[in-house]
């Protein structure tokens, strides 16, 4: 599962903009599969941790993880809520990063990456909490092939790297000139529960 991380990281920074940018202009589709490789993996982590102390004139948040080690944050002013936070809360935060990807023949129009980020956060008194998603969808195109080593050269609007492919994707199928589709989705949930009497 790391690799894959790995290579939706990669892809993702095919493209030099900044990571929470927003761009007006849309991506065509993302070539369609048929009879070229495709690939997809999901992978989620969830953390706990306790607060110890909230700190209002710093905004800072002084958490046990369940580990035990402690750590402190310093909450921007975003967090409407943080006066609601008290020692004994238990915070709750989710994270999940996904890849999809597909070789495609070639496209018509040249690489392009879009960026698209939705957050949510709780109504104003209720416990701090929300959730913030983040999608990239990147096309690149294939500029060169090792079958030997199993790498794939892609070139995106700014940048060109070499990839690793695994051994379950087809290269035989691939072609320089062919484009690769590919949507990251990166979502972070936090959520706060009271402290148990």
């Amino acid at each position: 599962m790391r690799t894959t991380i790995h290579l939706a990281l990669a892809i993702a920074s095919l493209a030099t903009a900044p990571a929470f940018a927003q761009q007006s202009t849309k991506p065509s589709a993302p070539p369609a599969a048929h009879d070229h490789p495709a690939a997809g993996a999901v992978a989620t982590a969830t953390v706990q941790a306790t607060v110890e102390a909230v700190d209002l004139s710093k905004r800072e948040v002084t958490l046990r993880r369940e580990d035990g080690e402690i750590v402190t944050l310093v909450v921007g002013e975003e967090a409407r809520n943080l006066p609601q936070l008290a020692k004994g809360d238990v915070v709750t935060a989710t994270y999940q990063v996904g890849l999809v990807m597909a070789l495609g023949p070639p496209g018509k129009e040249p690489p392009v990456r879009v960026d698209d980020t939705v957050a949510t956060r709780t109504a104003a008194g209720q416990k701090p909490g929300g959730a913030i998603q983040q999608t990239v969808a990147v096309t690149a195109t294939i500029v060169g092939i090792d079958m030997a080593t199993r790498t794939v050269t892609l070139k995106g609007p700014k940048q060109t790297v070499a990839l690793p492919v695994s051994k379950d994707v087809d290269l035989s199928k691939a072609k320089v000139g062919d484009q690769v589709g590919a949507v990251y989705q990166e979502s972070l949930a936090l959520t706060v529960e009271p402290a148990k009497k």
